[in-house]
This record gives C-alpha cells, sequence and structure tokens, in this order.
C-alpha cells in the first residue's frame, strides 16, 4: 500500500475521476483527507487496464480484484506452511 496525494493517484491514472470513484467505492483506495488516499498501485494499475483495455464491466472487475486478493492471501499462507 502507498500513501500519496489525491493529484498524483489521478495523475497515475491519467485523469479518469470515474475510475478513482469507483475504486473508493469499492474499498480499494482508501481516502484520508481531501488531498490524502491510500492506494495498492498495483490493483489501481490492474483495474485501470481492466476498463480500458479488456472493456471488463464492474462487476467483473470487483470479481477479479476480489480473487487476486484471496490468491495473494493463499500465497502467503502457503509461504507460511513451508518456512
Amino acid at each position: 500500500m502507498s500513501t500519496m496525494t489525491y493529484q498524483h493517484l489521478l495523475d497515475l491514472v491519467e485523469g479518469d475521476r470515474e475510475l478513482i470513484d469507483r475504486l473508493l467505492e469499492l474499498g480499494e483506495i482508501e481516502q484520508h483527507a481531501a488531498t490524502t488516499v491510500t492506494v495498492d498501485v498495483d490493483r489501481v494499475l490492474i483495474a485501470r487496464t481492466l476498463v480500458r483495455e479488456l472493456d471488463i464491466d464492474w462487476s467483473g472487475i470487483e470479481v477479479i480484484l476480489r480473487l487476486l486478493g484471496e490468491l495473494a492471501e493463499a500465497r502467503h499462507r502457503i509461504a507460511e506452511l513451508g518456512g
């Protein structure tokens, strides 16, 4: 997770405020103040790619992001069991 200014996030997604608003609704972006957010940059960029390049709707994006989180958690648990 990275903390950055809202403007930096806006620059990162090339001004796509709708994308930011949707990710805020999904809880993928945490807004701490009017100018500061906490994000997982990789997940934001994945969502941007899914929307722009693959034209996946938001219900599909929500499922994909959830599954990515579950996969990361499973990998973490496996790593803990192995060592």
